[in-house]
């Protein structure tokens, strides 16, 4: 499966599961087409949502502030998601121009959506993304998704706000 997110995509705030909890979102800001938000499950933490289409789907980039250490964290979602288990583990890797990181999403089923998260320990990593062009995803066998992130430096600052402030 490949899946395409663009900065073009509609956006509607649907309440997912986040890491570990469901998530109970409070919304911030919209910058363009993406929606910033506060994951009160989080710490709270503030998370940057960009959704699209074919099929309904959503990539979560956030702030797990609930230890004093911040850390980030990555997040699929896609509507009737079968084949991930809830606590599954996936080999994951995420391109960023010509560096490779290398990850494990924890799979999540949640209100009809399935998907998977993967934290990151820097929340540094997930401001910086501002600074690439797109970030790809590839996980379990053949899943990709390609993330936009042009101009997503107003995005980012906004995230970078919503976090100062909780």
């Amino acid at each position: 499966m490949k899946v395409i997110a663009g900065l073009g995509a509609a956006l509607a705030l649907v309440v997912l599961a986040a890491p570990g909890a469901k998530a109970q979102f409070t919304p911030f800001a919209t910058e363009g087409d993406w929606e910033i938000a506060v994951n009160s499950n989080m710490g709270p933490g503030c998370v940057a949502i960009s959704k699209f289409r074919n099929p309904t789907s959503q990539v979560q980039m956030g702030i797990d502030a609930t230890n004093p250490e911040h850390t980030g964290y990555l997040a699929i979602y896609v509507e009737g998601a079968d084949g991930i288990a809830a606590g599954e583990e996936i080999p994951a890797s995420f391109e960023l121009g010509e560096d490779v990181f290398e990850g494990t999403f924890i799979g999540q089923q949640t209100d009809g959506f399935g998907g998977a998260f993967v934290p990151v320990n820097n929340p540094d990593f997930i401001y910086d993304l501002s600074e690439k062009e797109e970030m790809i995803i590839n996980y379990g066998e053949g899943r990709r998704v390609i993330v936009g992130l042009d101009n997503t430096d107003a995005v980012f600052d906004v995230l970078r706000t919503c976090q100062e402030t909780q």
